[in-house]
């Protein structure tokens, strides 16, 4: 049987460009360095930075992000590059040409309509005067750069003998790469497989290689992986993505779902990219953070339940074979750690799962059926860590020498703001050994800060937060967080309740009873 040939695409990714200009984004400076080096790290092939003329210090960005780039490949040996936004406009271009200035290379992206209603309400122009205004933006780009991509908006709304006019002659006028969007985020798999596979057909250039055919669908519809994927399997040579998706509106396709889903199913697109999984979830994190972004808890590879289970079936498949309910795939990218969660549907095999990660206690098998049958009696929707240490306690479980664990007598919380500050406090009442009670309290500007530092007054050394999100309101909110303690075990724990600072304090307060329990 002939060896299968992979064909090598170009990853595109437009988080700090299409990311950044969405309703409520905006990268600072540091945040969009920090990313470039992330994405170069990651095999990103082209990092689209950003639109430098929509402001001065936009501008300045664009340029920095190509600086340090150019620093990375030649300590690292990368050859990822810039590409800048540009509109269609002679001056326009010569101007963003300038972020190239001092032998620095990239593309410049120029972005154009060409469906009739977009060619009419953003521009007023007719589809001549269009075209002729698209030959021109490419002929004058590629004086600048060998690296020209012609943007084509709203193409999946266009009629396909314009399109395939239009990817003609701007190819003839010096552009190498033509952006097939899908701007709306209207498009089906069928429909984007079709359209692609008609262009790529037609256009000599895009079949001889000459030129690139690159996909870039928005998720309006919750389908801009699923109609990357239908263009690659069409033949396209690059996807435009972004980290988690972020992106204008529903946002684009994520970076993380197309890279898994290739990674996952080889031989049906039969290609290869340049990423490396296991940069992968080191990005979502960091965007999420510079973007104060939570992703949904049901997010695919990076929401937070990806990697958890509850249902004691699931719970003793896993004690197996980990991959029984999580591909491969999903395991090396590592955006979210394991979870197991402890309810009414769990068995005694996640029980014996819980006590050994979360406490590193073996238990036997009757003595984990007996404890499970005390969760599905229980009213709580999870039994945490503390909750499962006072089952252990109440059965007789635990060696009489072990510590028992703090638990919330009272706590409360207040904001106070005055002009340009803001103070927040933390009182609590814990009990303890022999019934005693100790009281907390932090004073600080956040009411992070104010738990942790309130925490740390007894005495079993300093936590780190390092992912924290919330999703809910009102009376009902759900925490996820990830917690490092001074051990350097990182626990990832959920909690649910009426107030989302009692629910971080008490994440808090499991750790520190798990790592009493394990020090014991």
């Amino acid at each position: 049987m002939p060896e299968e040939i992979f064909r090598r695409i170009t990853v595109f990714d437009t988080t700090l460009r299409d990311g950044d200009q969405s309703a409520g984004f905006a990268f600072s400076q540091e945040a969009k360095l920090t990313l470039v080096r992330m994405l170069a790290t990651a095999g990103v092939d082209i990092i689209e930075t950003g639109f430098p003329l929509s402001s001065k210090s936009e501008f300045n960005m664009c340029r920095a992000a190509a600086l340090e780039l150019k620093d990375f490949n030649q300590s690292f040996g990368g050859k990822t590059i810039t590409s800048v936004l540009s509109r269609g406009l002679a001056h326009e271009i010569v101007q963003t040409a300038k972020v190239f200035e001092g032998g620095l290379s990239g593309t410049i992206h120029i972005s154009l309509p060409v469906s009739k209603g977009h060619i009419s309400a953003k521009l007023n122009k007719t589809e001549s005067e269009l075209l002729s205004m698209a030959v021109e933006s490419a002929s004058l780009a590629a004086g600048f750069t060998p690296n020209v991509q012609l943007g084509a908006e709203d193409a999946t709304r266009t009629d396909y003998s314009f399109l395939l006019e239009y990817c003609i002659a701007v190819i003839e006028a010096g552009a190498t790469v033509v952006n097939l969007t899908d701007t709306a985020g209207a498009a089906s798999p069928e429909g984007m497989a079709e359209l692609a596979g008609f262009l790529i057909k037609n256009v000599p250039a895009f079949s001889s290689g000459k030129a690139v055919l690159s996909a870039h669908c928005h998720n309006d519809l919750g389908l801009a992986c699923a109609n990357t994927l239908a263009a690659l399997k069409a033949g396209c040579g690059q996807v435009e993505v972004s980290i988690s998706g972020i992106g204008e509106r529903a946002g684009n396709a994520a970076l993380e779902e197309v890279f898994a889903s290739l990674e996952e199913h080889p031989h049906i697109y039969k290609v290869r990219t340049g990423i490396i999984s296991k940069e992968i979830g080191g990005l979502i994190a960091a965007a999420s953070a510079f973007s104060g972004t939570a992703f949904s808890l049901m997010k695919p590879l990076s929401g937070w339940n990806i990697r958890a289970h509850a249902s004691g079936i699931h719970q003793q498949s896993i004690a197996r074979d980990p991959r029984t309910y999580c591909l491969s795939v999903i395991e090396n990218i590592n955006a979210v750690p394991e979870r197991i969660v402890l309810s009414r549907h769990s068995g005694k095999a996640g029980v014996k799962l819980f006590a050994a990660r979360r406490l590193d206690i073996e238990l036997e098998e009757n003595t984990a059926l007996k404890i499970s049958a005390r969760i599905k009696e229980s009213p709580l929707v999870a039994t945490g860590i503390t909750e499962f240490i006072l089952i252990l306690r109440d059965m007789d479980i635990l060696p009489p020498s072990s510590p028992p664990p703090f638990t919330i007598e009272m706590f409360s919380e207040k904001i106070s703001e005055t002009t340009g500050s803001q103070s927040c406090t933390v009182e609590a009442e814990l009990k303890t050994a022999g019934g005693k009670t100790l009281k907390v309290y932090a004073e600080a500007s956040g009411m992070k800060e104010a738990i942790l530092q309130a925490l740390e007054t007894l005495g079993e050394g300093s936590l780190n937060v390092k992912n924290i999100f919330f999703s809910g309101r009102g009376s009902s909110i759900r925490l996820y967080v990830e917690i490092a303690a001074p051990s350097g075990r990182e626990y990832p724990i959920e909690r649910a309740g009426s107030s989302s600072s009692r629910a971080l304090f008490e994440s808090c307060l499991d750790v520190i009873n798990a790592e009493k329990i394990r020090k014991n």
